[in-house]
C-alpha cells in the first residue's frame, strides 16, 4: 500500500544555518517551510520519512545531472545560499518592472478578505531574488487597499508563498526573502525586501507548478515570471537528428511532441491555479513566447541569434576533439515558448478563468544595453564577455551537461563545459556590440471568476 504525505521538514535544513541571522535581526513573523508531496511506503514512521525525504533529494540532484534523462529537469547553477541566478540574471528585474504596473493595478481592483491575510504566490521563483522588489510594492498596496499600511500594530498579515521544484535554490530563496543576502537591480540599485514591512510571512512549496500547490481557494494573488515554459517531461524530439537545440528554431514549427506536451502543461497549470485562486482572485503569467514577429528569448532584431552562438560554440567542441557526434546532436532544451494564441486557447478552455489582457512585450538585455550606451566605458571587450555569458548560463547549464554521454564523469563534464563557455565568451569578446539576450514575453492577466 502506498500512501501520499505532506511534509514541512525541510525547514530543518535551513533553520540551523539562519538562525543567528534571525536573532540579530529580530525578524517577526517570518515562517520558513518548505513543503512537498512525496510518496511513501506504508508503515514508514514520520522520523524515518524526513530522513528518507532528504535522501530522496540528494538522489534526485544526483541523477539529474548523472544521465541524459535529466533533459527534463531544469538544475539550478551554482551553489546553493549563494543566489548566483539572481546575480547573473539582471534582465528579469527589468521584465518584472514592466510587469508591475498590471500587478499593482489588479491589486487595487481585486476582492480583498480583511477577515483573514492576504496570500500570494511567486511560482517558479527560482532563488527568489528577482521579484522582492515587486513583492514589497504588493504588500505596500494591500495595505493601502485595507487601511493598515501606517498602523504598525494593525497591519494586515501577508503570506508569500514561494514555489519551486524539489531540487530548487531554496536556502538562496531564505536568504533573499529574508534579507540576508542584499539584492542589486541590473543598474547595481539596491532591491527592497518584503519582510522588513513587518507582519509578512514566508513559506515555500516544492510541489512544481505543473500540479496544484495550494489549498483550494487559498491564493489571492499568482504571480509568475519566466518560469512556466519549462515542460513537465521532454519528449527531447531534437536529439540525434538536427542541430536545431530549440522547438523555436524549428523552420516547419515546433516538433508535434513538444507542441503536445506544452498544450497539455499549460492545461495542468491553469487547472491548477483554477483551483487554488479565491474567486476574484488574479494570476499574473509573464511567460517567454514566440512573438507575432517571430522574435524569441535570444533572437529578435537585434544582433546575433543567441542560438546561434550556442551552436557555434557546441560545434567547436565536437571540432576540437572534445565530444562526439551524439553529443554534438544530443541538446534539446525541455522547454517550449509558446504563443500568444497558444496561451489564450487554453485559458478559454477553463471555465472558472476569465484572460483580463494579454500583450507581448520585448525587453532588451540590460548587459548589451548598457556596454553599447557606455554605461560601462571602461569595459573591454574580454570583461562584457564575462559579465554577459552568465546570464545564459544560469538557464541551459544543466542542458548542455544532459546531452553529455554517461560514460563520463560529472567532473569531465563539468571541463567540457567550462571550455564550451570559454569559446561563448571568445565568440561574444570578438564582437561585443552584437551579442546579448533579450526577453520576449506575453503578460498575461488572468482572474477567477
Amino acid at each position: 500500500m502506498i500512501r501520499s504525505l505532506l511534509f514541512s521538514t525541510l525547514t530543518l535544513l535551513f533553520i540551523s544555518a539562519l538562525q543567528p541571522s534571525i536573532q540579530r535581526r529580530g525578524a517577526v513573523g517570518i515562517v520558513t517551510a518548505f513543503a512537498f508531496k512525496h510518496e511513501v511506503r506504508a508503515g514508514r514512521s514520520i522520523n524515518k520519512g524526513v530522513t528518507a525525504v532528504r535522501e530522496l533529494s540528494s538522489t534526485a540532484t544526483d541523477g539529474a545531472t548523472a544521465t541524459t534523462d535529466s533533459a527534463s529537469i531544469h538544475v539550478p547553477v551554482g551553489k546553493d545560499g549563494d543566489g548566483a541566478y539572481t546575480a547573473a540574471t539582471k534582465g528579469c528585474f527589468d521584465v518584472i518592472d514592466e510587469a508591475t504596473p498590471l500587478v499593482l493595478q489588479e491589486v487595487r481592483k481585486q476582492p480583498i478578505d480583511t477577515g483573514r491575510p492576504f496570500h500570494v504566490a511567486d511560482y517558479g521563483t527560482a532563488d527568489g531574488g528577482t521579484s522582492l522588489g515587486l513583492l514589497t510594492k504588493i504588500v505596500r498596496a494591500v495595505r493601502e487597499r485595507t487601511g493598515t499600511e501606517s498602523d504598525k500594530e494593525e497591519q494586515h498579515e501577508i503570506v508569500i508563498h514561494y514555489e519551486d521544484q524539489l531540487m530548487n535554490e531554496w536556502k538562496s530563496v531564505f536568504n533573499h526573502a529574508l534579507g540576508y543576502k542584499q539584492v542589486t537591480d541590473a543598474y547595481g540599485r539596491d532591491v527592497s525586501v518584503p519582510t522588513d514591512e513587518g507582519d509578512v510571512y514566508v513559506e515555500a512549496s516544492g510541489v512544481g507548478f505543473h500540479s496544484q500547490c495550494y489549498p483550494s481557494s487559498s491564493i489571492d494573488l499568482g504571480v509568475s515570471f519566466t518560469a512556466m515554459h519549462w515542460l513537465s517531461t521532454s519528449p527531447s524530439s531534437l536529439k540525434g537528428t538536427t542541430e536545431v537545440m530549440h522547438a523555436a528554431r524549428c523552420s516547419t514549427g515546433p516538433p508535434a511532441a513538444e507542441h503536445l506536451q506544452a498544450g497539455k502543461d499549460w492545461s495542468s497549470i491553469l487547472g491548477a491555479r483554477s483551483k487554488e485562486l479565491v474567486k476574484g482572485g488574479r494570476f499574473v503569467c509573464v511567460n517567454f513566447c514566440v512573438s507575432g514577429e517571430g522574435y524569441f528569448l535570444g533572437q529578435t532584431d537585434r544582433g546575433a541569434s543567441m542560438w546561434d552562438s550556442f551552436l557555434a560554440s557546441w560545434n567547436k567542441l565536437h571540432a576540437d576533439g572534445l565530444i562526439d557526434e551524439r553529443e554534438r546532436l544530443g541538446v534539446s532544451f525541455p522547454n517550449y515558448y509558446r504563443t500568444t494564441a497558444e496561451f489564450m486557447d487554453g485559458i478559454q478552455k477553463h471555465p472558472h478563468l476569465k484572460l483580463i489582457s494579454a500583450e507581448e512585450r520585448i525587453v532588451r538585455c540590460p548587459y548589451r544595453e548598457q556596454y553599447v550606451n557606455g554605461g560601462n566605458d571602461n569595459m573591454s571587450p574580454q570583461e562584457y564577455a564575462k559579465s554577459f555569458v552568465p546570464t545564459t548560463k544560469t538557464w541551459s547549464h544543466s542542458t548542455f551537461k544532459a546531452a553529455l554521454g554517461n560514460e563520463r564523469s560529472d567532473e569531465e563534464k563539468e571541463q567540457i563545459l567550462e571550455k564550451f563557455w570559454k569559446n561563448y565568451e571568445d565568440l561574444v569578446a570578438r564582437n561585443p556590440e552584437d551579442h546579448g539576450m533579450d526577453y520576449v514575453h506575453s503578460y498575461l492577466v488572468i482572474e477567477k471568476v
